[in-house]
């Protein structure tokens, strides 16, 4: 069955709670205490919080994956990095175990209202579906998902070349030291010991009190930064890291459809004459037996240039919401697109009205 939709929204409700706990509870250490360096290791895995719920929407089991590599990564840069999480590096657990939850949960066997479950509708016979002259296109998600990945990947290599970059610039650059002359907005003004003065940006210029001593990086080629706050850029990881995320998901999800339709097509489904109105790209389909359960549900198709008509039809398979199914309408087998998605309650009597045209 259909994983239920509504569900995502647990998983980005986690997240974005892990988040404001984090904010609210992590004590705040000056720069000027402990140097703020660069944690990439740290970057990557708040960025994985952030990918998980993008992920959950696209493909639940790509986005656990994605969980419990942000769930091992945690520990990992924290010790690695020395951000002094705490228990904190404990939360992803939760988000884990809530993925993997909304990962297995389904559409339950009966619809709200109906009474009686969306499957097998009385007694009908199983067949193999007719052969489909070509699967159904997964060339646009297969390409907006690897340019995803493409980009993001380029992007991170990127960040991480001119982040390293820059450390080894700042590693062979000159320390001098300096008195803090002026707060001014998000920077501080400074006087070097040699007699130079610049305003240095920094997270926050009340850590740096007026007349307090600091240590300034400078070099010939432009470098002015205080050695407590170094230059870091790890941060873009969160945009590019959830991209990448978001196409590796797109992937598999394209990949787990065409496999579970080959699936479909290789086995005995339910056979069942049904009314059907077909708009060329999608099939309005209308199940009217037994009388107490009327359907309609729509197949998304391979788009074929022709007016809207309607007329019986064959539908191959369960009208359940997340399932597969085919439809043949005259001779002809369209090819479906996606499972199909909100299985509706219709009036009985619209639904023979319907039949009867």
């Amino acid at each position: 069955m259909r994983p239920h939709p509504r569900a995502d929204l647990l998983v980005v409700g986690v997240a974005v709670t892990i988040v404001v706990l984090i904010v609210v509870t992590m004590p705040y250490v000056p720069c000027s205490a402990v140097t703020c360096g660069p944690e990439p290791l740290t970057s990557v895995g708040i960025s994985l919080l952030a990918a998980v719920p993008v992920m959950s929407y696209l493909h639940r089991w790509s986005a656990v994956v994605a969980a419990v590599v942000c769930a091992v990564l945690w520990p990992i840069a924290d010790r690695i990095e020395d951000v002094g999480m705490g228990w904190h590096v404990a939360l992803p657990l939760v988000l884990l175990a809530v993925t993997v939850a909304v990962a297995r949960l389904r559409y339950p066997a009966v619809v709200a209202g109906a009474g009686h479950s969306t499957g097998d509708l009385g007694d009908v016979r199983r067949e193999r579906p007719p052969e489909l002259e070509r699967l159904p296109s997964i060339t646009r998600p297969v390409l907006v998902g690897t340019f995803l990945v493409g980009a993001a990947l380029a992007g991170i290599t990127a960040t991480l070349w001119h982040q390293a970059a820059v450390t080894a610039q700042e590693a062979s650059s000159s320390v001098i030291g300096a008195v803090v002359r002026e707060h001014h907005e998000t920077r501080i003004g400074v006087d070097l010991d040699n007699g130079d003065s610049y305003y240095l940006e920094v997270f926050e210029p009340a850590d740096y009190p007026v007349g307090s001593r600091v240590e300034v990086l400078v070099d010939d080629a432009g470098l002015r930064q205080l050695s407590s706050e170094p230059y870091d850029i790890t941060v873009l990881l969160l945009p590019l890291v959830t991209v990448a995320g978001a196409g590796v998901a797109l992937l598999v999800r394209a990949g787990s459809r065409r496999r579970v339709l080959r699936r479909f097509l290789a086995e005995p489904q339910p056979v069942r004459a049904v009314q059907a109105i077909d708009s060329g790209v999608e099939i309005v389909v209308m199940l009217t037996e037994p009388a107490t359960a009327a359907r309609q549900f729509t197949v998304r198709v391979e788009p074929v240039p022709r007016a809207a008509e309607a007329g019986p039809a064959t539908l191959y398979g369960d009208p359940r919401p997340g399932e597969w199914c085919v439809v043949v309408i005259g001779r002809q087998v369209r090819v479906p697109r996606r499972p199909i998605g909100k299985v509706s309650k219709i009036p009985y009597e619209l639904a023979l009205l319907m039949r009867a045209s």
